[in-house]
Parts: C-alpha cells; structure tokens; sequence
C-alpha cells in the first residue's frame, strides 16, 4: 500500500528533533499568509496531531507545500527538499502555499475547491472580469495570449465560462487560489455573499 501524504509529512515531522520540531510549530504560527495557524492550537500538538491541523488547515497538497516553506525557514533544507521530490512525484501542480485557504473558508471539502462549487454563480455574477485577467496575467496564470483569446468574448458571462474551461481547469489548486484571491480584492461582497458571511 503507498504512503499517504499524511503518512509522508508524519514521518517528516516525527525525524525532526524537539528543538526543530518547537521551531516548525513556531514558524507555522509566524506565517503572515492566510490563513494563519493560532499558536494555541499547535503549542503542544504531536507530530500526528500537526499534521492533521496542516491538513485541515490548508489540505493535502497545501500542508505539503506549507510545510516545504516552514522546513525551508528552519534551516532543514534537506527534509524540505525530500518533501518536494516527494511532491513532484505525486503529479500536483501547486507550487506553493501562500495562498491556500482553510476547510473553514474558500475550501468547502476535502474534493471541491470554492471556486468550483461556485462556477455558477462566479460565471453569473463577476462582473470585473477585466481587471480579474489582468490579475491573472500578472500572477502568470494566464499566457498573454490566453488573455486575449478570453477577452474576445463578447459576454462577461462568456469571458468567465471560458477562463473555467480553460486555464483554471488546467491550474489546479494553486491557480484556483490566486483566481479566489484576486476575485476577493475585486469583488469582496460577492466573495462573502457566497461564503454565507
């Protein structure tokens, strides 16, 4: 049976020493990318324990790439680079997690991101849908090309339905995240119309 990424990240984590390990938690709570991880809650978490949080908190491939960041900040360069062959070999095309959201917010479950789960109502009601490529241009998840190719379109509804069908389809989580964080600068009352907020 082959290792879950819980299983991988356990393991990590469990190799790490106590002084390390103290260092991991604090440096998860330092981080100034949402969503943040209260020291409280990680103060006295075992390895286990951790790892569970890193999951909840940002899901599986955002806790690996989470925790790739955090090793990286304690000096264990060796242990985040196992993570990230560990990473490549799964196939995820998320590249880091500075923009992971949590189980409790743009993350509705463990299968469907936000944006997915909303692809009706997104493709309906954005109505900045310029300024959104423009976002996603410079955030590099659309090519110039693909820019143009969407803002032909003579619909904004039209311009949303293909940005889904084409690039954040091939994105992944990562490119969902950053889709979710330039839509919450550019329409924040959609953003929590639609988080129930």
């Amino acid at each position: 049976m082959s290792k879950t990424v819980g299983d991988i990240l356990i393991g990590v984590l469990d190799d790490l020493g106590e002084a390390e390990l103290k260092k991991f938690r604090r440096k998860l709570c330092d981080r100034k990318q949402e969503p943040k991880v209260r020291r409280g809650i990680v103060e006295k978490a075992d390895p286990v324990d951790l790892v569970d949080i890193l999951t909840r908190t940002f899901t599986e491939d955002g806790a690996v790439n989470v925790a790739i960041e955090v090793l990286g900040a304690i000096n264990c360069q060796d242990v985040a680079e196992e993570l990230t062959e560990f990473k490549k070999s799964q196939g995820s095309c998320v590249t880091s997690g500075d923009a992971m959201t949590s189980a409790t917010g743009p993350k509705l479950n463990k299968d469907k991101h936000f944006v997915d789960h909303h692809r009706t109502a997104l493709i309906d009601r954005v109505s900045q849908v310029e300024p959104l490529l423009d976002g996603l241009q410079d955030r590099g998840i659309i090519t110039p090309n693909t820019y143009s190719e969407v803002r032909a379109n003579k619909t904004n509804q039209k311009k949303m339905r293909e940005l889904f069908d084409g690039p954040l389809k091939a994105c992944g989580s990562k490119g969902k995240d950053i889709f979710l964080d330039i839509l919450m600068e550019l329409e924040p009352f959609l953003i929590r119309d639609l988080k129930g907020e």
